[in-house]
């Protein structure tokens, strides 16, 4: 494989942006994508455009146009010819687990398996032509193919651009993460499977425990995920023998940004940077959580939101007076900041408060599957995009965004976490098991069977003839039980 890379990033830019398309298109429309990962190619294309001999927008559209053409076409191949060709593949290239798990995560999810299939190398070949033998309606996956191809492109484009001359450690970081993804995949699955399980269902019964909590368990993986990250960052940033890892790029990459500068653009930023402002942040949060109190006369959940917001800035002042990592050099600011620089205030501030906020309006809303997931593209873009503007206007280096999103989101799971606990450690508690019934209702319940059975015993014997006595004299029945003594 590291020859196939070295090999395409010696090619003229211009093939290598021909290979950006026919790759990603090959992976599912001809199966190429079982043995050849597709996002190698838009690695290359990132990396060449972070050597500028090419543009990186254009990474990204010939990218996305190649994997939303692919795997169009793989769809009508398994529309058309599913079955039979899966039947014909090589079992150690197309392993039945994968099938079945890609099945199953189509028969669940619809839709949504097209887009999480897609940054998984061991799904991404197979879950188009899987969609079209599972029937599912092209209109249903055209929209999810679009938006699963420009994420994944952008993605795999970014990492080799972020990488640069060291691109083959952004292979391994796209390794990591699909390897990752289809972990996560599997434990979902697992635990859907779980849940229908009878016998499982039976066992935990006996044993007096049950499946953890579904929000629970994603929960504590975010918060994992996030304070796994922002550790990692804390290390690079901390290590006495220089830059390591993601913050090694820092200052190539805020280059890059300045240079992307416009005057038309920057008022906008400077609009957007004020999103993840203290006074903002919290008048959102704020007025959210008067409305739900006017509506719902519940005081618990907006005074727990504005704490939250509260505790998660002093943990964030907390960290970045340890660090005590100093800003980029004043020359390049084009808004004024003070205070450290490691993480992001804003992006911290704005990643728990627009997820809070989100939670409060939800609240407002009829409950609702679309409503919800507005309103979390809607918190996610805003803090995204207070984060991005930090870079553009010169005061934070790039880590410290990503640092202020790791933050931000761990700090709402451990607190999703530790409501969920709390709920369920109330349900438990009102809830008694059958194994927790004391000998007095034991009895009860008996003597109240009893009780109930009496009718039917009274009636049985009411309609069962009598047996003849052997003790009766003459004739009769009862000369039958008298013995022969002659």
């Amino acid at each position: 494989m590291s020859r196939i890379v070295d090999g395409l990033i010696n090619l003229p830019p211009w093939l290598v942006l021909l290979v950006a398309f026919a790759l990603p298109a090959a992976e599912a429309s001809i199966f190429v994508g079982v043995v050849f990962p597709g996002e190698i190619a838009i690695i290359v294309a990132g990396v060449l455009a972070h050597a500028h001999k090419l543009p990186l927008w254009l990474v990204i559209v010939v990218g996305t146009l190649g994997a939303v053409i692919g795997d169009s076409i793989g769809y009508e191949v398994g529309a058309r010819y599913g079955d039979w060709v899966l039947a014909r593949l090589p079992k150690r290239l197309v392993k039945p687990e994968h099938v079945e798990q890609g099945r199953a995560l189509l028969r669940r999810r619809g839709g949504w398996a097209v887009l999480i299939g897609r940054f998984t190398a061991a799904l991404r070949a197979l879950v188009p032509g899987l969609a079209g033998t599972s029937r599912l309606p092209y209109r249903t996956f055209l929209p999810y193919n679009i938006v699963g191809g420009l994420a994944w492109v952008t993605m795999s484009a970014l990492i080799g651009y972020v990488a640069g001359a060291s691109y083959k450690a952004a292979e391994h970081q796209v390794s990591l993460i699909s390897g990752g993804l289809l972990a996560l995949i599997v434990l979902v699955l697992l635990h859907q499977v779980a849940r229908r399980s009878q016998r499982v269902q039976s066992w935990l019964a006996r044993h007096g425990d049950k499946l953890p909590d579904r929000w629970l368990s994603v929960s504590v993986l975010v918060l994992v995920a996030g304070g796994w990250l922002l550790g990692g960052l804390v290390q690079d940033v901390e290590n006495v023998q220089g830059p390591t890892g993601a913050t090694t790029s820092d200052s190539r990459l805020l280059d890059d940004v300045i240079g992307y500068r416009r005057s038309w653009l920057t008022p906008v930023v400077r609009g957007i940077t004020v999103l993840g402002s203290s006074p903002v942040t919290y008048g959102v949060v704020a007025v959210l959580g008067a409305l739900v109190v006017w509506r719902t006369r519940n005081w618990v959940l907006p005074l727990c939101s504005v704490a939250l917001l509260g505790a998660g800035q002093g943990v964030r002042l907390a960290i970045s007076h340890a660090i005590a990592r100093p800003r980029p050099p004043r020359a390049v600011w084009l808004t004024g900041a003070h205070g450290y620089a490691f993480p992001s205030g804003h992006t911290t501030l704005a990643t728990i408060a627009y997820g809070l906020a989100g939670l409060l309006l939800l609240r407002l809303l009829p409950a609702s599957r679309l409503a919800t997931a507005l309103v979390s593209l809607v918190a996610v873009v805003l803090a995204a995009a207070v984060g991005l503007s930090r870079v553009y206007l010169g005061v934070h280096w790039p880590s410290d965004v990503l640092a202020g999103w790791s933050l931000g989101a761990g700090w709402l799971a451990l607190a999703a976490t530790a409501f969920t606990l709390v709920r369920l450690i109330r349900r438990r508690r009102s809830t008694p098991t059958a194994a927790a019934k004391t000998v007095p209702e034991a009895q009860t319940a008996a003597e109240a069977q009893a009780v109930s059975a009496a009718p039917d015993v009274r009636r049985l014997a009411i309609e069962t003839p009598a047996e003849p006595s052997p003790a009766r004299d003459g004739a009769g029945s009862g000369a039958a039980f008298r013995p022969d003594l002659g």
